[in-house]
C-alpha cells in the first residue's frame, strides 16, 4: 500500500519518546519501553485497518497486500527487540534475587520449612545486629529483659533429606557480646545461599538500638528507644516509634517509610521506589535516585539531593510530594531552596524566604501570610504565577522574555509590553519578589492559593500499610 501514514506516525512516536526522556530525565524511558513496546504493534494494526477501510469506503482498490515485505520484516524486529528487553529485564531481576546461583538453575526443586526458636538474656540499652542475607526480618521493643527469634528457614533443594542436611548446617546464632547481641541466620553456609530464606520476628527490650544488614528481604522495626541503622542490597525499609536516629543505606529498594522518629533521618539509595516519612523531629538528608517522595511534618531541616533535583527546607508543617516532573508542597517554614532541571512546582501556604530556579517547568506560588519574605522564583521555560493575599506586603518584579503578562492584582501594579514579552512592577513597601521566565506567561493574581486548590482541606495522614508478614517472601 503506498501512501501509508503508519511509517510516520511510527517515527513521530519513535522522536516523541527520545524528546520526552530528555526533557523529563528523571522518567525512566528503558522501563516505559519494555513495559508498553506492544502497544506499538497494536497502534499499527489498527492504523492499517482503519486505512483499509477508507479505501473501501471510497470505493478504491484495496491493495493485495495489507504489509509490505519491509514492514514485517520491522514487526520482526520490534518483537524480537520487545521480547528481548522484557527478558533481559526479566533475568536482570533473577539475577539479582539469586535465584541464579553459582550451581545452576534451581527450577528441579521445592521449597521445604523448618523452624527458628532462639532466646537469651539481652541488656535493656544493647545493640542488637541482625545479619540475615535473604529474607524478611520484623522487630519489636517490648517490655523484657530478653531477646526472642522465632520465625522459619525456607530452604530449596530436590527433596526434603537434602533440605534437611542444609537446615543443619545453618542453625541460626543468637551471641552476646558485652552490650552487643548478635542474630545470624549464617545461610553463607549453604552451598548455594540462593537456596535458602530466613523470616523471622524478633523480640528485643525497648531501649535497645539496631543494626541490620542484609542482601536481599526487607526489615520491619518497630518501638524501640536507640538508633536503627540498615544496609542492604535490596529491602523495603519500615520503623515505627524509633527513639533514635536513622541511617538507611540502600542500593535498591521498593519503599522506605519511617514514622515518628525522634532523632535524625539519613537515606541513601541508588535507584529506589518510594520514599515515605511522616513525623520526623531530627534533620532529614536523602540522597538518591527515588521514583516518589513524600515528607510529612519535618521539624527539622530536610535536604533531598538527586542527579536533577536538589531541595532545601527549613521546615515542613504541612507536606512535600515529589513524583516524576512535579513537585507540589504545602505549609513550609523557609527559607526554601530549590534547582531542578525539569519540575513542576506547585507551593501553598509557606513562610519565610524561597528561592527557585529551574531549567525547565512551571512555577505556582501562594504564600500564606500579607507580611511577605524575599521570594525569587526563575524558570527558562515555563510559566510563572503568583497567588497574593489582598493586602499582601511586596516589592515585585517580574519579567519574561517571550510571552505575556497577566496583571490580575490590580493597583498598584503596573504592566509593560515589550515586542515579544513584558514586565510587571510595583511595590507596596514590602520584601523583594523577583519572579523571570525566558518563556512562557507571567502572571501575579490575588487570592493567595494556587488555582482549584481555594478552601481546599489539608491532606490526610497517610494511611498506614500492613507490614509484609515474616513467613512470606514474594518477588
Amino acid at each position: 500500500m503506498r501512501g501509508t501514514i503508519v511509517t510516520p506516525l511510527i517515527l513521530i512516536a519513535g522522536g516523541a519518546a527520545l524528546l520526552v526522556h530528555n526533557l523529563f530525565p528523571e522518567i525512566s524511558f528503558f522501563s516505559l519501553v519494555v513495559q508498553n513496546w506492544p502497544y506499538l504493534l497494536i497502534a499499527w494494526g489498527a492504523l492499517r485497518a482503519a486505512e483499509i477501510l477508507l479505501r473501501f469506503n471510497q470505493g478504491k482498490p484495496l491493495p493485495a497486500r495489507g504489509i509490505s515485505g519491509g514492514e514485517w520484516g520491522l514487526i520482526v524486529f520490534l518483537t524480537l527487540s520487545g521480547s528481548a528487553f522484557v527478558f533481559g529485564t526479566s533475568m536482570k531481576n533473577r539475577l539479582w534475587s539469586g535465584e541464579f546461583g553459582n550451581r545452576g538453575i534451581l527450577i528441579f526443586s521445592d521449597s521445604y520449612e523448618f523452624p527458628i526458636n532462639a532466646e537469651a538474656a539481652c541488656p535493656a540499652k544493647a545493640r542488637v545486629v541482625v545479619d540475615n542475607r535473604r529474607g524478611n526480618v520484623r522487630l519489636v521493643g517490648s517490655d523484657t529483659d530478653k531477646i526472642r527469634v522465632n520465625g522459619v528457614y525456607k530452604i530449596r533443594a530436590l527433596d526434603r533429606t537434602a533440605a534437611e542436611q542444609i537446615y543443619q548446617k545453618l542453625k541460626l546464632e543468637l551471641t552476646t557480646q558485652g552490650e552487643q547481641v548478635v542474630v545470624r541466620s549464617n545461610q553463607e553456609r549453604a552451598e548455594l545461599e540462593s537456596s535458602v530464606e530466613a523470616n523471622f520476628e524478633v523480640q528485643v527490650p525497648k531501649g535497645v538500638s539496631v543494626d541490620c544488614e542484609g542482601s536481599y528481604g526487607d526489615f520491619d522495626v518497630n518501638q524501640i528507644a536507640g538508633d536503627l541503622e540498615v544496609r542492604s542490597a535490596n529491602a523495603g525499609v519500615r520503623g515505627q516509634d524509633i527513639g533514635g536516629k536513622v541511617r538507611v543505606d540502600l542500593n535498591r529498594s521498593d519503599i522506605v517509610r519511617l514514622q515518628r522518629v525522634k532523632g535524625t533521618v539519613d537515606i541513601k539509595g541508588a535507584r529506589a521506589g518510594d520514599v515515605e516519612l511522616d513525623g520526623i523531629e531530627g534533620t532529614v538528608t536523602v540522597d538518591g535516585a527515588f521514583d516518589s517522595l513524600d515528607f510529612r511534618n519535618i521539624a527539622s531541616l530536610l535536604r533531598f539531593t538527586s542527579r536533577t533535583t536538589e531541595l532545601q527546607v527549613e521546615k515542613i508543617l504541612g507536606r512535600v510530594s515529589l513524583s516524576g516532573g512535579e513537585l507540589e508542597a504545602e505549609r513550609l517554614s523557609g527559607p526554601v531552596r530549590l534547582r531542578s532541571k525539569s519540575k513542576d512546582v506547585r507551593i501553598s501556604g509557606f513562610y519565610g524566604p524561597i528561592d527557585i530556579d529551574l531549567d525547565r517547568g512551571d512555577i505556582e506560588l501562594a504564600p500564606d501570610t500579607a507580611k511577605l519574605a524575599q521570594i525569587q522564583a526563575k524558570t527558562s521555560g515555563g510559566e510563572v504565577t503568583l497567588f497574593l493575599p489582598n493586602d499582601a506586603k511586596f516589592d515585585l518584579t517580574a519579567r519574561t522574555e517571550k510571552g505575556e503578562v497577566q496583571n490580575d492584582f490590580g493597583s498598584p501594579l503596573r504592566t509593560e509590553d515589550f515586542e515579544r514579552g513584558g514586565m510587571i512592577a510595583g511595590s507596596t513597601g514590602g520584601a523583594k519578589v523577583v519572579l523571570e521566565t525566558r518563556r512562557g506567561t507571567l502572571r501575579v493574581s490575588r487570592g493567595g492559593s494556587w488555582s482549584g486548590r481555594d478552601g481546599a482541606p489539608p491532606l490526610p495522614p497517610l494511611a498506614p500499610k500492613a507490614p509484609v508478614p515474616p513467613t512470606v517472601v514474594e518477588r
